[in-house]
């Protein structure tokens, strides 16, 4: 199927790809407490269905069960599961091609203070080249162009030879448990693809981050005779000047050719009662991103980088005759594992080499800074993965939310390309260019 097929089918149906995507921004399928007290995901999940069902996809829906994920290091248990369900949509192939996993999360984060927005949350219009509302960017327009990639092939009569599965995942914001239930459900393939916003770039690589929590006691009294008290706020800054010192030191001996230096930061800290008295209580968490590591597990490499972590808390403690007989507490309370797929991966050089030729100039290889559900399909699915969507990241998560329209269109074009070339009907490039 000629690539000119696809771009003519886009430009006569825009429309309705368009009202797709506001049909979704328009629906609330906000998470709540990050999960932990639900969300309202399933008003999403029964327009995704439908529309699967529609162009013959074979519909899986279930919900997360705690007691099938907890095998998993770092599935976030204690959510509330009831009437969130993942909607995975088969489409089987003819046989003898690549099998495509197309991953997309339908939970947004809620919209915060309603009266900071221009606009509705909800709005779900465009205005000026972009559709405004909640979940545009993150991630509803990619999710979105998945679904209307499989309609426009469908519209043009194209069988395929590999399978393509579309997940649409829910508590995604809450951790990632959607899609580790559907990698627990044993849905494997030759290729994923998380639509997270990347502006079109390919990024093939995430940062690991690991969230502690330390709490460091003091002995209070009056701050006249703070010579007399121990002072758990000091005594945690000696702790936090240590951990900024291993900071320093993997920036300048941590290199990743993808990735950004790895960080860590000090995001809340909280002690004391009164500036006249000396606080027997300091409480700080961090977070902390890493890089993954050639030839090493993600569970070892989390290992080390927890070690090296403990090993600065330690070397103050150690040092410390207050701190020794009073050890902080120390808590990991969240986690995710850093992901890589090799840039010589048929699936980073395919996407490439497609993407630059339906842009026009050279794809951007890069690495996301943050983390996504790429690391569960890569590490615990084992499925070679990379994040490929429209939307800057730099507006998850804000007010005034929104996605360019032109981006979402070229996104579609991209994905149904990628869809044909990888599953087996034809190489686009050749045919009718």
């Amino acid at each position: 199927m000629a690539l000119k097929n696809i771009q003519a089918r886009l430009n006569e149906h825009q429309d309705q790809y368009i009202q797709f995507l506001k049909k979704l921004v328009q629906t609330d399928t906000m998470v709540i407490g990050h999960g932990i007290d639900g969300g309202n995901e399933k008003a999403g999940q029964v327009i995704i269905k439908k529309e699967l069902e529609k162009l013959g996809f074979e519909i899986d829906e279930f919900e997360v069960e705690d007691e099938k994920i907890k095998r998993y290091p770092g599935a976030n248990l204690g959510h509330e599961n009831k009437g969130r369900p993942n909607i995975v949509g088969t489409l089987h192939g003819k046989g003898s091609g690549r099998s495509l996993i197309l991953n997309g999360h339908i939970d947004t984060m809620p919209y915060g203070n309603k009266e900071d927005w221009n606009h509705d949350p909800f709005l779900g219009e465009v205005i000026d080249g972009y559709l405004y509302g909640l979940g545009a960017t993150d991630m509803k327009a990619s999710l979105s162009a998945m679904i209307m990639a499989a309609e426009l092939l469908h519209s043009l009569g194209i069988q395929l030879k590999g399978d393509l599965i579309i997940q649409s995942v829910v508590d995604e914001e809450g951790g990632g448990n959607g899609t580790l239930a559907c990698v627990e459900r044993g849905y494997k393939a030759d290729g994923a693809i998380v639509g997270e916003p990347t502006t079109l770039n390919i990024q093939p690589a995430h940062m690991g981050f690991l969230f502690h929590e330390i709490e460091v006691k003091g002995l209070a009294l009056h701050s006249s005779q703070l010579w007399q008290g121990v002072n758990a706020i000091d005594k945690a800054m000696d702790i936090y000047r240590a951990i900024k010192k291993l900071e320093h030191r993997w920036l300048m001996t941590e290199k990743h050719p993808l990735l950004p230096g790895q960080t860590t930061n000090l995001g809340v800290i909280e002690g004391g009662i009164a500036g006249s008295v000396v606080p027997n209580n300091c409480k700080m968490n961090f977070c902390t991103h890493y890089h993954p590591k050639k030839g090493v597990s993600h569970q070892k490499r989390r290992d080390e980088v927890c070690d090296e972590i403990m090993g600065a808390i330690e070397s103050v403690v150690s040092g410390d005759k207050w701190l020794k007989e009073h050890p902080p507490k120390i808590t990991v309370y969240q986690e995710g594992f850093p992901f890589e797929t090799s840039i010589d991966d048929p699936l980073v050089r395919e996407s490439k080499e497609l993407v630059t030729f339906i842009l026009g100039r050279e794809a951007v290889i890069e690495g996301m800074p943050a983390g996504c559900d790429a690391r569960l399909l890569s590490g615990y699915g084992e499925i070679p993965t990379i994040i490929l969507g429209c939307g800057d990241p730099k507006v998850s998560h804000s007010v005034n939310e929104s996605v360019e329209v032109a981006q979402y269109i070229k996104l579609i074009e991209i994905y149904a390309a990628f869809i044909i070339q990888w599953c087996g009907i034809a190489d686009i490039h050749k045919e009718g260019e």
